[in-house]
């Protein structure tokens, strides 16, 4: 039988993220975010797992390479989402997935739980589905990356003396 090129569909490489990026999701552990939220279900913006990941994200990496890390994040962002794309479009799992907000959500997920996870999500997609069955996700990883030149200074000072007085002395 003769496959065609169409109906191939080339499974993301999660190397399109650097090394670092991969490192620092391990970091910021935003395994420990799903979890405490699905412990709470009152979301996670205003609780401390969210507030120690940005913790661990601003006092470990300069701004500049949080930027870069916005990169990585978006390149395999892109490659997961098409890769996904048909299931997510599949009639029996939209129950499962009521709106583009929810599988943005799901891949970004995907995403913070590391890279063995997202690869074995690549090698079994029923695991894409059984994390929308099992709301194990939430909104949304990248909104951890997303952190303003001032609102890094300003977190970054909160945690780390040493920068607060770097930066109000000017040295």
């Amino acid at each position: 039988m003769v496959k065609l090129f169409e109906d191939f569909k080339m499974r993301p490489n999660v190397n399109v993220a650097s090394q670092e990026f991969w490192k620092m999701v391990t970091l910021v552990n935003w395994k420990d975010v799903i979890n405490s939220s699905k412990k709470t279900k009152t979301g996670y913006k205003n609780e401390e797992s969210f507030d120690n990941a940005q913790k661990r994200l601003v006092t470990n990496y300069e701004h500049e390479q949080i930027i870069d890390f916005i990169h990585d994040y978006r390149r395999i962002y892109n490659s997961l989402a098409d890769f996904f794309e048909d299931i997510w479009l599949d009639e029996k799992f939209k129950k499962f997935m009521p709106s583009d907000d929810v599988y943005s959500d799901l891949i970004s997920s995907i995403i913070g739980k590391g890279k063995r996870f997202t690869k074995t999500c690549i090698e079994n997609p029923q695991m894409f589905v059984d994390m929308a069955k099992n709301d194990d996700y939430v909104e949304n990883f990248i909104y951890l990356l997303q952190i303003s030149k001032s609102q890094y200074i300003e977190t970054r000072s909160k945690y780390d003396p040493l920068f607060r007085d770097t930066i109000k002395y000017n040295l």
